[in-house]
């Protein structure tokens, strides 16, 4: 019992450095996207998502070398689960999304839909192989480049304004490497503490990473997206959050299956992807009406109740 409260403690207190380390390396993004003059989609999709999933891709990589990959698959589907049933859902239950739909953001959802059916192609065929892997992470790298190259453009006076402020886009860098350190330290520690307490108490560890690791690496992506709905950034928010999903279920999903594709248990994903697939539906379903109402946020809300107590059986 003392092995186990001193292994949920280490995992409570790495789960908190971890968040702070990633909203710190975040806040930093955010100045040095404002010095290059990027579009605020091209923020939310292509730079904001990516390091939102920093503490997924740093437990995906401590997770394969620890030998223990399943804890960073329920970690990747149980943050695309949280970011669409809780923090789209706190969103879109506040008013904040009312009318937010654009045409990037179906194209998001309508990839991020198709890549999630891929993990249940995994399911229904039972094979995991580094082909899969590579696949999925080509479909990141084509997603990056569609949507970068549509909106991802700087006018001639923000280039001249980041040369005029290179000490302070130094400055900002020099920031971000010690907040993605930190979070790389702090990961390390979540993917231990959380592979004894699955030992000790008898709990699949891919369980562990979609009950636990998942809500606090997905922090990040609530505290950030609630303070730019607050400053009226609500296209930022919601591309964060699809985002995020996007990069989780491709590129972070691909390392695991292109790393350790044949000791990954995926028959437990049976219980987990049809959350996976469900939320990303309705958050599709809404988008294509022009955004998502307050009841579509305590629906999705309430989707996750249902996931989280649905795993607390199993577990």
């Amino acid at each position: 019992m003392l092995e186990l409260a001193i292994q949920s403690i280490t995992l409570i207190v790495s789960l908190v450095v971890l968040a702070s380390a990633s909203h710190f390396a975040i806040k930093y993004i955010e100045d040095l996207i404002e010095l290059t003059g990027l579009s605020e989609a091209s923020m939310g999709f292509a730079v904001l998502s990516v390091m939102t999933s920093v503490p997924e891709i740093t437990v995906a990589i401590f997770s394969v070398l620890q030998g223990t990959p399943g804890i960073s698959v329920g970690d990747i589907m149980g943050s695309n689960v949280f970011n669409i049933g809780v923090v789209v859902g706190i969103l879109a239950a506040g008013g904040f999304l009312k009318k937010c739909s654009t045409s990037l953001l179906t194209e998001l959802v309508d990839i991020l839909f198709l890549s999630s059916l891929i993990p249940l192609l995994l399911i229904i065929f039972k094979v995991a192989s580094p082909f899969v892997g590579v696949v999925l992470i080509l479909i990141f790298v084509f997603s990056i480049y569609k949507m970068t190259k549509k909106r991802n453009e700087a006018t001639s006076n923000n280039r001249k304004t980041l040369v005029q402020n290179k000490s302070r886009t130094i400055m900002v860098v020099a920031k971000i490497i010690v907040g993605i350190a930190t979070v790389i330290l702090a990961a390390r520690f979540v993917v231990t503490s959380a592979s004894n307490i699955a030992i000790l108490a008898g709990m699949p560890p891919i369980v562990v990473g979609a009950k636990i690791i998942a809500i606090g690496t997905s922090l990040p992506e609530l505290t950030l997206d609630l303070t730019a709905v607050r400053r009226g950034r609500v296209h930022l928010a919601i591309g964060d959050a699809i985002g995020s999903n996007l990069t989780n279920i491709t590129l972070v999903l691909g390392i695991v299956l292109l790393s350790s594709p044949f000791t990954v248990d995926i028959t437990i994903l049976t219980e987990i992807i049809p959350f996976v697939l469900v939320t990303t539906i309705i958050l599709w379903r809404f988008l294509t009406k022009g955004g998502v109402s307050q009841i579509g946020g305590i629906t999705l809300l309430l989707i996750y109740i249902v996931f989280q107590a649905t795993l607390q059986v199993q577990a």
